[in-house]
């Protein structure tokens, strides 16, 4: 049956991801960006260990500040400019016995091998240190913050009715894990309806390999993939285009 008959939200363009156009990937008042899970004990290496071995160490923290934080930076700089909707997911639990945290997840969140650069063992317990976000990319008393129990942001939390209230449909992913964290909230946002962009360059993974898998894996199925220079550049073109 002809596309022609079904309604879509967005334009088609066979040059554009996914023959969908940019421009309906950036569309502004249906535009947020979402900053997941840029936590301390993702950033800070005093918590070393938890996401990187030995072997990739230096690859992870060498990213997470050189490439990683500053293009998270640009980015959330550019769009508080734009006045565009800005959300960032913690994943923590709200309860000290983690009783709000699925089992599987629990696991993970309260490892007795969690210790800091001072043998202090840490959880992801919403008031703990490790679980705040990085300072750098500290959130803005307009910006929302959201606290997810698991992975995907739109399985545990209410972001899927927020977004939806301020009639958003289009989102920027940014963070980490880029095959986690990342990788789930972009799945499980593309099956909601969402155009989904992942940003290639503010997102990080354990190691190379499991970064560059999963964004061709994204690439190929759910999101646009692209970088924070391009995602200016376009979005900017698009507003000029637009006057």
């Amino acid at each position: 049956m002809d596309k022609n008959n079904y309604k879509f939200d967005f334009i088609f363009d066979k040059s554009g991801p996914h023959n969908i156009s940019v421009s309906s990937y950036l569309e502004k008042n249906r535009l947020a960006l979402m900053v997941i899970d840029m936590q301390n004990y993702m950033t800070d290496y005093k918590y070393r260990g938890k996401w990187s071995s030995r072997d990739s160490e230096q690859y992870y923290y060498n990213r997470v500040n050189k490439i990683v934080l500053p293009n998270i930076m640009k980015l959330l700089e550019f769009f508080r400019k734009n006045n565009i909707m800005i959300v960032y997911t913690r994943i923590a639990s709200m309860d000290r016995n983690f009783s709000d945290v699925p089992s599987t997840s629990k696991k993970n969140l309260i490892d007795e091998e969690n210790v800091d650069a001072n043998g202090k063992r840490w959880t992801l317990y919403e008031q703990d240190r490790a679980s705040f976000i990085e300072e750098k990319l500290k959130p803005s008393n307009n910006d929302i913050v959201m606290i997810k129990t698991a992975s995907g942001a739109f399985c545990c939390s209410e972001i899927d009715l927020v977004l939806r209230s301020n009639n958003i449909s289009r989102i920027i992913f940014c963070g980490g894990l880029t095959d986690a964290c990342v990788s789930s909230s972009v799945r499980q946002a593309w099956d909601r309806g969402y155009l989904c962009t992942v940003v290639e360059d503010a997102c990080i993974a354990s190691c190379s390999q499991d970064h560059d898998a999963e964004i061709k894996i994204l690439g190929k199925y759910y999101a646009w993939i692209t970088s924070t220079s391009e995602i200016m550049e376009r979005f900017i073109k698009i507003s000029k285009e637009a006057i």
